[in-house]
């Protein structure tokens, strides 16, 4: 992900220092890696229904809570973290515990009742909006 990101920013099609990621279930198991590693040209970033504690329904092998705590260790941009209350398969607890490892200054927590994959349409537009938000240029910037 990150060598797509230098090639495309090098093209000019992109701000290679103007990045945004969104995760969900297994986009935020690698995007919060990728997240990670992006530094100080991460600008804000989205994830939901990931936690570090699961369900037997998720092969063990697949889930390393380390290693995704120390990458949200390493998140200083703001954040958008959203909860599955009633997630089968990552316990309420561990999404909370997630968003407690998570380094950024300003981070919010969006909580919806339900299953794992029962996220709603204002949630989908919450997320964008959050993107946006951290994204658009400033009336002082340019593209």
């Amino acid at each position: 992900w990150l060598d797509v990101l230098d090639l495309v920013a090098a093209t000019g099609a992109v701000a290679g220092d103007r990045v945004g990621v969104f995760g969900s279930s297994m986009g935020s198991r690698y995007g919060i890696p990728v997240a990670a590693a992006l530094g100080d040209r991460l600008r804000c970033a989205v994830f939901g229904t990931l936690g570090l504690e699961q369900s037997e329904l998720i092969d063990r092998r697949v889930h390393n809570a380390e290693r995704i705590a120390a990458a949200a260790r390493r998140i200083t941009a703001p954040l958008l973290q959203h909860v599955q209350w009633d997630d089968e398969i990552y316990q309420r607890r561990g999404q909370f515990d997630l968003f407690g490892e998570f380094a950024a200054a300003d981070k919010q927590l969006r909580a919806r009742t339900g299953p794992h994959a029962g996220a709603g349409l204002d949630d989908e537009e919450a997320w964008a909006a959050f993107l946006i938000q951290h994204l658009a240029p400033t009336t002082t910037e340019t593209r």
